[in-house]
């Protein structure tokens, strides 16, 4: 029996950093300890992911694929899909001031706004609209977040409130970094065995489903497995319908994204989870052979009033939202922590790996509830 050989504690940090933080730019925390390895980290996320690792000068980044997010975080500013229609738009401008300018320069946000409303495929665009500018300032905010932007002048409550003309000098000055081209282009996939593409799902997500993927769910017992876990000092844990890669440790970039913090908001979407766990308990829901579980909001907007009802004193201002802002509230929440499989107008299906949380309030003092750690006892959100 071959024996284990030690990882270096550098390369296991440069792969938790390049995961956690997918897009590296020169002057970013790890940066320079991450790229010295940027070979060896190449060839191991070849190997168990089959996913590309590309560098340049000043410039490291591991290409997730779509539906996946880089930078983890940083998409979170992204809450419509005008938002994320203007992030290629953003992209889009990198070219037209390369080939109009002959390179790239600092430029206002009025100047983006006019060139992107300016193109022929952008006519029904308006930034004369307050929810246009917002949506293209959620773009350049996640972009700057990425690393492929950088804020040369925040000043843009001018513009953003519509004080501002639409001339060259209004809103916040901004500059493309070296990053912004390794976004515009993407590689082609590497070809992906079953095993790699459950490593690929653990990284990029929280968890993965059996529903997900079945093929790809029935190799969490592979070889490739035990190198990801040698490698990287995390435990995987496989629980009837899912399964999740712990990320001890970690407390910020895209690991963090998928865990619930310390906000009101948060509280309140861990306490109505917590209410749909009993209804299923009680019988009164029931899962779907997949372990995901379908609710209409009029359940889930009943079983939010049975929670407000309860814990509506330790919320402060946010006690006093509707109903509906409040349920608008905890599904971006379950969302941010990949819970969310399906959501329409009138229902959410759940994927069960939100059985890992066990909300309790710590103290009396603190009106926060708190994701404690996974319940061993159960395996599945709704069984």
């Amino acid at each position: 029996m071959s024996e284990v050989q030690p990882i270096p504690a550098a390369f296991t940090a440069a792969v938790r950093t390049l995961l956690d933080t997918p897009l590296l730019t020169e002057g970013m925390e790890g940066f320079r300890e991450t790229y010295a390895w940027r070979l060896e980290l190449r060839a191991f996320f070849a190997r168990v992911a089959a996913l590309t690792v590309q560098s340049g000068p000043g410039v490291l980044r591991l290409v997730l694929s779509p539906p996946f997010p880089e930078g983890g975080r940083a998409w979170a500013d992204v809450r419509s899909p005008q938002a994320a229609g203007f992030v290629a738009w953003v992209l889009w401008y990198h070219e037209f001031l390369g080939v109009q300018a002959g390179e790239v320069r600092q430029f206002s946000l009025a100047e983006l706004a006019s060139a992107i409303s300016s193109h022929p495929q952008a006519q029904d665009l308006d930034f004369s609209v307050r929810s246009q500018r917002l949506a293209l300032l959620q773009a350049v905010r996640a972009l700057r977040e990425l690393g492929a932007l950088a804020i040369v002048d925040e000043s843009s409550q001018e513009w953003e409130s519509g004080e501002s003309d639409a001339g060259s000098s209004g809103g916040a000055l901004l500059e493309f970094t070296a990053a912004a081209p390794y976004l515009i282009s993407r590689p082609s996939e590497l070809p992906a065995s079953a095993a790699q593409r459950a490593i690929r799902m653990l990284l990029c997500g929280p968890s993965m489903t059996c529903a997900q993927d079945p093929e790809a769910f029935e190799q969490l017992n592979a070889p490739l497995l035990e190198d990801l876990q040698h490698t990287l000092g995390w435990r995987l844990s496989v629980n009837g319908e899912y399964a999740t890669l712990h990320r001890e440790g970690i407390v910020r970039g895209m690991g963090s994204r998928w865990m619930p913090g310390r906000s009101a908001a948060s509280s309140v979407a861990l306490l109505l989870l917590s209410a749909v766990c009993k209804e299923v308990q009680h019988q009164r829901l029931t899962p779907e052979d997949s372990g995901r579980l379908t609710v209409t909001k009029v359940r889930l907007y009943g079983l939010l009033d049975q929670v407000r009802a309860t814990y509506r004193a330790r919320w402060g201002t946010m006690g006093k939202e509707s109903t509906e802002k409040l349920l608008e509230l905890v599904l971006a929440e379950w969302r941010l922590w990949g819970g969310v499989a399906v959501s329409d107008t009138a229902s959410v299906t759940l994927e069960p790996h939100l059985a890992r949380f066990d909300p309790t309030y710590e103290t009396e003092a603190t009106g926060e509830a708190r994701g404690q750690s996974e319940k061993q006892a159960i395996t599945s959100l709704f069984d």
